[in-house]
């Protein structure tokens, strides 16, 4: 008789699948991210605009509050959509004769007051801002989802270049 126990199975470690590092781009912040970063943003009013760079294996988003600053700003306070198109591109290191490698996503801009017949329209002046910086910097939008009266999700993942618009809370 033997007085050996039998052996017991040690648990196998699982192989390392690299996690994505979601980062959720606030309310007036701007995020440049690479490899497996994601960046997105929940949008209301605001706009969420979003620039990818094949080339340079980078992405950045901005999440805007507001369309024009105010005159005599000195240009860094990126709640504005005319302030922050240019801090995302110098954050991305992109120059001018770069932009036409540029793909530009957007979504936001929701009239999400407007059976209050609200004043306000933050949401379309900060769509009129966002083409207005797209027509003067001259760069491509290959997907808009901007309006409606609801609130959306913008995603970039940066590994994959792919990008996602969603409408949220309209079922």
């Amino acid at each position: 008789m033997s007085n050996t126990s039998p052996q017991l199975a040690l648990p196998r470690a699982a192989p390392h699948i690299p996690q994505a590092e979601v980062r959720h781009v606030w309310a007036g912040a701007f995020a440049v991210g690479t490899g497996d970063t994601v960046l997105t943003a929940l949008l209301g009013s605001c706009v969420g605009i979003g620039i990818i760079w094949r080339r340079k294996k980078r992405c950045a988003l901005a999440h805007c509050l507001l369309a024009e600053a105010p005159a005599g700003d000195a240009g860094s306070d990126v709640r504005y959509v005319s302030n922050a198109v240019p801090a995302m591109l110098r954050g991305l290191g992109a120059r001018p004769e770069d932009y036409p490698e540029l793909e530009v996503v957007a979504a936001g801009g929701a009239s999400l007051f407007e059976r209050m017949r609200s004043p306000l329209r933050v949401g379309e002046r900060n769509i009129a801002a966002f083409e207005h910086a797209m027509q003067t910097l001259g760069l491509r939008v290959v997907h808009q989802f901007l309006g409606g009266s609801h609130g959306s999700r913008i995603t970039l993942h940066c590994a994959s270049f792919a990008y996602d618009t969603k409408r949220l809370g309209s079922g």
